[in-house]
């Protein structure tokens, strides 16, 4: 619903505590005059403006978490779990972050589902706050341009296919630890439209998936989607990996696309990693949707979502973040003649990314992510 609407359904003490919030009108007894001065209050995009700027760092860290979030209603027990990741040790509690949202406007009680109560998020407010987002983040330059970038889209569904296809023909022999020899992993990846190197074993490879350790990044996360949807079996004992009947039906079916579920899958496989990916994600759609942009600004934008994991820093961690988008297709990387990096949306992935929640996307089984070890 509307702001508006929210308003009307509203009780009169909720109006009373956000007109006293907001100091407009709360000496006023009707809900008409209330609903008035409210929106009177927040009509303006230099009120909201203001609004926005005076919110300290935990504050504004729940509001995006509103905001980027496409759903609507939330649960308190959802409400609270995204107040917990943006509360500061000695800032608000994740009880007082929903108290404020309240008071803000920002959620409206009243919507009632199975046994709990769902509090709703207006969607023009939540527009106009992406906007100002947005706005706050630009910097009035002259638009750049790249001299080349990079564009997959569509070529990681069809190299899947390109993967299925290669274990319908051979027979594919694995080592004691599961994985694929380098001389077939070279022969399989020449037949990939982005061809990798196989993992030269040296550094620390964990946390980014099930073969992560023993894969470059790319096809790690083809070979563990297709095991995820059980499109390939592996066969420890006789130490070869072979294609599934749900294999077989799937290169019949290739009409019916797998992209969509490819980054469902990839949000849920690095969430142990990067847990506030999806917010990452949204920040670099909202900002990269329409225009080219240098790379180095927006990383100190989304810095404030990522922590070091282990070896990797925040930098490190964006930068993968990148280069999986691309592969992804949800995003292109180019360069500028002066060798500036650039980051842009494709129209496909501005789809997804907005089409698609995000933060309902829970982490996978251990048996997903993880090699269970031989009995």
């Amino acid at each position: 619903m509307k702001f508006a609407d929210l308003l009307t359904y509203a009780d009169i003490d909720h109006l009373k505590r956000m007109a006293l919030h907001y100091g407009c009108g709360e000496e006023d007894h009707s809900k008409n005059g209330l609903i008035s001065k409210i929106l009177f209050h927040l009509g303006g995009q230099s009120q909201l403006k203001g609004e926005l700027e005076a919110l300290s760092p935990e504050e504004s860290r729940f509001l995006q978490q509103l905001c980027f979030d496409s759903r609507s209603v939330f649960s308190m027990e959802e409400l609270l779990a995204k107040g917990s990741v943006c509360a500061g040790d000695k800032g608000n509690t994740p009880r007082d972050l929903v108290i404020l949202g309240l008071r803000k406007g920002w959620l409206f009680p009243g919507v009632t589902g199975k046994k709990r109560a769902l509090f709703e998020v207006p969607e023009d407010l939540r527009r106009r706050y992406l906007r100002l987002f947005k706005e706050s983040m630009q910097v009035e330059e002259g638009r750049c341009f790249p001299s080349a970038y990079r564009d997959e889209e569509g070529l990681l569904e069809e190299d899947l296919f390109a993967f299925l296809h290669f274990l319908s023909q051979e027979e594919l022999q694995l080592t004691t630890d599961g994985a694929i020899y380098r001389q077939q992993q070279r022969k399989l990846m020449n037949r990939f439209h982005v061809g990798e190197k196989p993992v030269s074993g040296k550094g620390w490879r964990f946390g980014f998936g099930r073969r992560y350790h023993q894969y470059p990044e790319r096809f790690s996360l083809l070979y563990d989607y297709a095991y995820f949807r059980g499109y390939i079996l592996e066969d420890e004992w006789e130490g070869r990996l072979y294609l599934s009947e749900a294999g077989v039906r799937r290169l019949r079916d290739r009409e019916r696309g797998e992209g969509e579920e490819l980054y469902r899958f990839w949000l849920r496989l690095y969430r142990r990693p990067i847990p506030q990916l999806a917010i990452v994600v949204k920040w670099i759609d909202l900002l990269c949707q329409d225009r080219w942009q240098p790379t180095h600004r927006w990383e100190n934008v989304v810095r404030d979502w990522l922590r070091p994991y282990y070896y990797e820093s925040e930098q490190d961690l964006f930068r993968r973040i990148l280069r999986m988008m691309m592969h992804l297709g949800l995003l292109r990387i180019g360069e500028s003649d002066a060798g500036e990096r650039l980051i842009r949306m494709t129209p496909m992935g501005h789809a997804r990314v907005s089409g698609i929640s995000g933060f309902t996307e829970k982490g996978l089984e251990k048996r997903y992510v993880e090699i269970s070890s031989r009995k």
